[in-house]
């Protein structure tokens, strides 16, 4: 079934609550071949904290979100479209963060934080009934953990949220990471639609080149 701005809409209103919402600027080419590309569409708003996702969500976790400030988001005043894989478990197992994400920035992608993390989950449980990473930990590639450290997030056999600062050369098999492709327009005109978003495993310099004069985006 062919996706519309609309039922975009009604879905997010589903997921979030009576919000207002953006224009999304992905277009509509780019909408329908989210499903061949197994990817899903994610919508993002502005300042809601870690623990109201949560909370939305119910989503249970081992922090204590009241007192948790070691964990630092990227764009929170900016409502946020992007675009990530419908895989239920993350890619590149075995890999380093820092491998990791000089592979995403070749292809004009970026990584996770904390809240982009969670959006995830709520749409990923919106569409599929279950929960994403449980025999998986995921590194979050954007933001921080403390000064140099990096999160890294699943759930456990309990459906309970973990969440653990570690090392960025940190590797093992049961760790690997998800990224996301942001749109490479500001708002779909006659001039920006024929602008090219960032795929998973094609490098792109094009659509690196349309964040120049943007906002911190990693």
């Amino acid at each position: 079934m062919k996706k519309s701005v609309n039922s975009i809409e009604e879905n997010i209103n589903k997921i979030y609550g009576d919000i207002e919402i953006d224009q999304c600027p992905f277009t509509k080419k780019e909408i329908l071949e989210l499903d061949k590309n197994r990817e899903i569409l994610i919508y993002l708003p502005a300042n809601i904290s870690v623990k109201n996702l949560c909370k939305k969500f119910e989503i249970k976790s081992n922090i204590n979100l009241d007192n948790e400030k070691m964990i630092k988001n990227v764009m929170t005043k900016e409502n946020q479209w992007f675009i990530t894989s419908s895989n239920k478990n993350p890619e590149m197992l075995y890999k380093s963060s820092q491998y990791a994400k000089r592979v995403y920035e070749n292809e004009g992608l970026y990584g996770m934080d904390f809240r982009r993390y969670l959006s995830f989950i709520g749409f990923f449980k919106h569409k599929f009934k279950k929960l994403p990473d449980q025999s998986y930990w995921t590194f979050l590639l954007s933001g921080s953990y403390d000064i140099s450290g990096i999160s890294i997030v699943g759930f456990d056999k309990n459906n309970i949220l973990s969440h653990h600062g570690w090392m960025k050369d940190f590797r093992a098999k049961f760790c690997g990471s998800r990224y996301i492709a942001l749109p490479p327009r500001i708002e779909i005109t006659e001039e920006t639609e024929g602008l090219s978003r960032a795929y998973r495993g094609i490098k792109s310099q094009e659509s690196k080149e349309a964040f120049v004069n943007g906002s911190n985006l990693y």
